[in-house]
């Protein structure tokens, strides 16, 4: 029987993979070649272009460590390439992956015969745009056309809820994998699973403790019996050995889930001088795995505790833990689980296949791709079948519509859909004009009902049809996937405007009217309108991630626009995070379309070891205004960060990034929270003045609303100043931050809607005359701002004092555009 829906899922995994289909309504995972459930992530290639998949690649590494790679999901979407030694190959992450998916679509091949052309693929919930985007690229070249994609915690509570008939229940996902962790908060509630709130890391997994082991014993051991004084892991000198015995470091910790004690093995090698270092010397203990796991893993419960605090939920508000990843399934680990979060785990399906088993599931609910699906013939007549697959009402609603591809027509045609098991029949319905109808199934639950649909012509001779039946499950379904971070767009002066918050139902569109910063003249070279759209949590819109600017360029426009003009910015964002942004420009009648190019460049270790020491310094100098200030709490606080097992973590990804590109991403992500806490120190220290400045910013406010202000700015001024007081009372540091900032924009809301301000603006121009760019251009201006001060036109003014911004110095404007050149006003 030809498939109506997807059916097939897929784990694509950092560490190792898994695919899963649903029958009637159990998912069953297909074993692959070894008769294993999962293949290792790994692939490398022969001298002759071979390729080989799963625990032969993997296997590689310690005897060919040139010509075998994994965990390369992690680099996903960026422009690192893997080079092949031995065939002189050189391959993205994505192409690696994409052997993954080929070599998991022919393990369904050689297990059923069946050529499968889409699947379901799982990516965490932590996964950055350029990563999923990434994954939808490994999929095509695996030949894998229609393949939506589901957060990896969704797919694990669908595997725990799709035939469970619960009340209202929250569970917490917990997804320690090989390379990634999420946390997601659940709601189970009469067939419908929602996600509520959602945290994670992608840097955070089981090869981190692997790493920390290899760091803090294994090499220093090794450079200390062997006089290596440089064999460290961001030397390129050693990148192979290092990756070598980080595989022999992962084998000996799974031994140490049974054992107190093990060494290494198939670790040896040699050094410059031809001397053979031995690894097997080397002994581990499970103490010190557990010493060196237990702060990787309380990172995570911190993350787990801060989702649960940021929905107002207690630990005693969660019925249970669901498990997800390998790591979870070692004993210690779920000792240290037990102890911090107190918080019964569920681990009864298991914890490396639970994710696919889920994908399956979900993929029954996904109706396969138009494309993937045979037209009908001459002949035959084409069913468009509007429902869903899969749903927790017996009785759910059926909708469709016939035609004929020679044309035929439809009238008086009747249809009936009959399910095959139980014969029971729907009735004959008769078809609309235009060949539509509806109707409603009655379904069994336990089991995947299918119904044959039967079409008749006006005579009663039944036809055929394509497809000539549908399938339906009574399950628990996904409301909808959730944005997992919020996303907007960049303003003039390092703000942002939130278009689309976190948690967000899946696929969203919204829309806002913004205002150009400064003029843009038709043929301008290098003049552009620039659109950032960042991603993040955070108020300052540098310290989020930069998804993609999007330029709107003076070839790109038909006539000149002035400094004012307004752009309505559209941003859609579909099921599977694919980004596009529209810019409709209402002076030009124009509208403009953008799909960002999501590749994630490599980062320079340079830039990241300076922009670490910058930090430094900065902690060092807060921790002296700390001390000035007697502000002890801070003191304390930033002590305490300067000895964290947290500075440590980004010392050693910083050292490590000179010859690992994987270090260098984790270096950069832990780097932003750095300067985040440093942030909230520093505005902790500067608590006095801040309340001053805030105090005196209240007063000027009040004087301009009363003099120029609007009945709706009064009114707005009002609220600030009780919120501001609140604030106070409560000590909130970053929100009083906030509340300035709020407070100094309706201040210059006020200043802005003032033509005095413009005229002050030009007079202060003037003075800055000798260090514009262009004397020439300069002078032109200022002679037709002169003209409008005569004529008294202050929205020419107001055009002319924009441009005449433009031909400050570079550092000047920069210091006026913080925040990605933002071009944009609200």
């Amino acid at each position: 029987m030809i498939r109506t829906t997807v059916d097939f899922g897929i784990d694509l995994g950092t560490t190792n993979s898994a695919i899963a289909v649903l029958k009637d309504v159990s998912p069953e995972i297909i074993k692959n070649n070894d008769d294993q459930d999962v293949t290792p992530s790994a692939v490398s290639y022969g001298k002759n272009g071979q390729v080989f998949v799963g625990t032969r690649a993997k296997n590689a590494i310690i005897d060919k460590p040139k010509d075998a790679y994994v965990e390369f999901k992690r680099r996903m979407g960026t422009e690192f390439a893997y080079s092949f030694k031995a065939s002189g190959l050189s391959k993205k992450p994505e192409e690696l992956s994409s052997e993954i998916l080929r070599s998991l679509r022919s393990d369904v091949s050689r297990a059923t015969g069946e050529e499968i052309q889409a699947a379901v693929i799982t990516v965490p919930a932590a996964f950055e745009l350029h990563q999923c985007d990434a994954t939808r690229k490994a999929a095509e070249l695996a030949g894998l056309k229609g393949s939506p994609l589901l957060q990896e915690p969704v797919a694990a509570a669908l595997a725990y809820g799709f035939q469970v008939d619960s009340e209202k229940a929250y569970w917490l996902v917990y997804d320690f994998g090989g390379g990634t962790f999420d946390a997601a908060l659940i709601k189970a509630e009469e067939g419908l699973i929602n996600v509520v709130h959602h945290g994670g890391d992608n840097f955070l997994g089981g090869s981190d403790i692997d790493w920390a082991i290899l760091e803090r014993i294994v090499a220093p051991k090794l450079a200390q019996n062997h006089n290596l004084p440089e064999f460290k892991r961001g030397n390129a000198r050693w990148e192979r050995e290092f990756l070598k015995l980080k595989r022999s470091v992962e084998m000996a910790k799974i031994e140490l889930t049974t054992k107190e004690s093990t060494t290494l093995t198939e670790c040896s090698f040699e050094d410059e001088s031809g001397n053979v270092v031995d690894g097997e010397e080397i002994a581990l203990t499970r103490a010190e795995l557990v010493k060196i796991a237990q702060p990787i893993i309380k990172r995570s419960i911190g993350i787990c505790k801060q989702v649960l605090q940021e929905k107002n939920l207690s630990t005693g508000s969660v019925q249970k833990v669901i498990l997800v990843g390998g790591p979870t399934k070692a004993p210690y680990f779920r000792e240290i689980l037990n102890a911090c979060l107190g918080i019964p785990i569920d681990h009864s399906v298991d914890p490396l296949t639970v994710v696919a088993k889920g994908a399956a599931v979900f993929a029954a609910t996904q109706k396969l791709d138009s494309r993937l699906l045979k037209p009908a013939k001459v002949g035959e007549f084409q069913i468009d079948l509007k429902y869903k697959p899969v749903g927790h009402e017996t009785d759910p609603s059926v909708g469709g519509k016939v035609s004929s591809p020679s044309g035929d027509k439809v009238e008086d045609f009747t249809i009936e859909l009959v399910n095959n098991k139980s014969q029971w029949r729907s009735g004959r319905i008769t078809l609309r004009s235009d060949g539509a109808f509806m109707l409603n199934l009655h379904s069994e639950k336990g089991e995947r009902n299918t119904f044959s649909i039967e079409l008749f012509n006006s005579t009663g001779s039944r036809q055929k049809t394509v497809p000539d039946h549908m399938v339906y499950t009574v399950g628990a379904v996904i409301e909808e996937q959730p944005l997992i971070n919020t996303m907007g767009v960049v303003l003039a002066g390092n703000d942002w405007d939130k278009l689309a918050k976190k948690g967000a139902g899946l696929p969203l569109k919204a829309k806002q009217n913004y205002r150009t910063a400064k003029a843009i003249k038709v043929g301008e070279t290098d003049a552009a309108i620039i659109i950032p759209i960042i991603e993040g949590e955070n108020e300052l819109a540098d310290r989020n991630r930069l998804i993609g600017s999007f330029h709107i360029t003076s070839t790109m426009i038909k006539r000149d626009l002035p400094a004012g003009s307004e752009i309505e910015i559209t941003l859609k964002i579909d099921a599977s995070r694919l980004i596009t942004v529209c810019a409709y420009v209402t002076d030009l009648d124009e509208e403009y379309e953008h799909q960002f190019d999501l590749r994630k460049k490599i980062i320079s270790p340079t830039e990241i070891k300076e922009d670490y020491e910058t930090e430094l310094k900065r902690l060092r100098s807060l921790l002296t205004q700390a001390q000035e200030a007697e502000d002890n709490t801070t003191l304390d606080d930033l002590e305490a960060l300067r000895s964290s097992d947290f500075v440590k973590e980004i010392e050693e990804a910083v050292a490590a990034a000179k010859a690992d590109p994987d270090a260098a991403e984790k270096a950069e992500k832990r780097l932003l929270e750095f300067k985040l806490k440093l942030d909230a120190a520093e505005l902790s220290v500067k608590w006095p003045a801040l309340v001053v400045e805030i105090n005196d910013s209240l007063e000027e406010l009040n004087k301009m609303v009363v003099q120029h202000g609007t009945d709706e700015q009064q009114k707005r001024y009002n609220e600030l100043r009780v919120e501001a007081d609140e604030i106070i009372q409560q000590r909130k540091t970053e929100r009083l931050g906030k509340k300035l900032k709020q407070v100094q924009d309706l201040y210059i809301q006020v200043l802005f809607s003032l033509p005095s301000f413009w005229v002050n603006q030009f007079r202060h121009l003037e003075n800055k005359r000798p260090q514009m760019n262009d004397q020439g251009n300069a002078e032109r201006l200022f002679d037709m701002g002169r003209r409008y001060l005569q004529e008294n036109n202050v929205s020419g003014l107001r055009n002319v004092v924009s441009q005449i911004w433009e031909l400050l110095p570079p550092q000047v404007v920069e210091a006026a555009q913080r925040g990605f050149k933002a071009t944009l006003t609200k």
